[in-house]
């Protein structure tokens, strides 16, 4: 999670609106600059495609720029949100959203929250939005789970408490949910936009914007990305403009929004869709929690995102908690270097799976939350948790960042 002001990180040069895809027209080669130069409003016109969703809140922070005010911007999401893919951190689209509102209100404080993590889902989001973001008390939150997310009732399930956890938080924030994609268009775009529409909420959708300009040969995947999620420099600023230029045309429309009076405040939401197990979900840490019994682990900052884990270089290691919940996951390290052990985990005495600390992937580590335990009526109950090393595990180095809990 990063927390800056821009004048930290201010550099000389021009990002206004809709001349950020212009800038991607420049780096495109000569052949396709007229293509691309006509496709640039047909992608923005794409990219919002959506209802226009409740524009109540998001109008109030534009206002509170207007005059001067302090405003705070959350984003969330994963490893797009965390910048991946862009050279430095200004070139990634947050840093590039943030000057946007800078330089569009040189009188107004603006702060910006990135709570993006790699490799991260809503299901580990809805665990760690309160600490990470809500804590900071947004006017406006952007939330970006389309690639890690997947079409299940799960995620279905995690994304939506989110949704309903950042509205009803103390601060009242806007949310506009973005949607990202892959170089074969994969996305949960369909679910989760189905979700914003049912929540009224506005939408932008890199995706819908790029991958027809792909299709149709105006550029290629990898013009704008440097492997097949992550945007390089022209994506991210691609993406970046997409927002900004969303934004420009609420501001430009300030005046004749209709506010919905009701909505700046704490309202009754729409009836769930989803099951609403994660209201009140967080990470236990070794700060947080007291193990109930402990054989062999150390707590260490393994994970530069999270800190007090609990890490395991000895065979015959163990760990148990004891845990009130209705929902128990756990968050994990993984490495593609081989090196980690598998330790299986029980509930109640309960064998429930397998840890592997080990992937087949083209990244050196990942933060892997899976859910352990979920109570078929959502009622709360003490619960027994105990990891224990695979005896025929052969390695023995295993990192529990922390324990999810509901």
């Amino acid at each position: 999670m990063f927390f800056y002001n821009y004048k930290l990180i201010k550099k000389h040069g021009v990002f206004m609106g809709t001349l950020v895809l212009l800038m991607c027209v420049l780096a495109l080669p000569a052949k396709h600059v007229h293509a691309a130069d006509a496709a640039i409003y047909p992608m923005y016109q794409r990219a919002v495609d959506f209802p226009q969703g409740d524009l109540s809140r998001l109008a109030q922070v534009l206002r509170k720029a207007q005059a001067g005010e302090e405003i705070t911007i959350g984003f969330l999401g994963g490893s797009i949100t965390e910048g991946r893919g862009a050279a430095n951190v200004q070139d990634c689209y947050v840093s590039q959203v943030y000057k946007w509102w800078y330089e569009a209100f040189p009188y107004a404080q603006i702060n910006v929250i990135n709570a993006g993590v790699g490799g991260t889902s809503s299901y580990l989001g809805v665990h760690r939005v309160d600490a990470e973001l809500l804590v900071h008390k947004p006017d406006l939150v952007f939330m970006e789970f389309a690639v890690n997310d997947t079409f299940s009732e799960f995620c279905m399930n995690s994304y939506e408490n989110l949704i309903r956890k950042i509205l009803m938080s103390e601060s009242n924030p806007a949310l506009v949910l973005l949607f990202a994609t892959n170089a074969v268009g994969d996305s949960s775009q369909a679910v989760q936009a189905a979700l914003g529409q049912y929540y009224n909420l506005p939408m932008i959708s890199y995706g819908k914007a790029v991958t027809p300009e792909v299709e149709a040969g105006s550029f290629t995947w990898f013009q704008i990305a440097e492997d097949i999620v992550h945007p390089n420099n022209m994506g991210h600023s691609i993406f970046a403009g997409l927002i900004t230029t969303y934004l420009e045309s609420i501001y430009a429309k300030l005046d004749t929004i209709e506010i919905n009076a009701e909505h700046l405040q704490q309202y009754e939401l729409p009836a769930p869709v989803t099951m609403q197990v994660y209201q009140d979900a967080h990470i236990e840490n070794a700060a947080t929690i007291t193990p109930l019994e402990v054989l062999g682990y150390d707590v260490y900052n393994f994970n530069y995102h999270f800190s007090d884990n609990w890490y395991s270089m000895q065979d015959g290691s163990y760990i148990s908690f004891i845990v009130e919940a209705s929902n128990i996951g756990i968050l994990y390290q993984r490495t593609v270097e081989g090196t980690f052990g598998q330790y299986d985990v029980y509930i109640d005495d309960q064998y429930v799976k397998t840890l592997d600390g080990n992937y087949i992937e083209y990244y050196g580590t990942e933060t892997e939350a899976e859910e352990l335990f979920a109570s078929p009526d959502g009622s709360k109950a003490y619960h027994v948790i105990k990891i224990v090393k695979n005896p025929a595990s052969v390695n023995t180095d295993f990192v529990i960042i922390g324990l999810l809990v509901s």
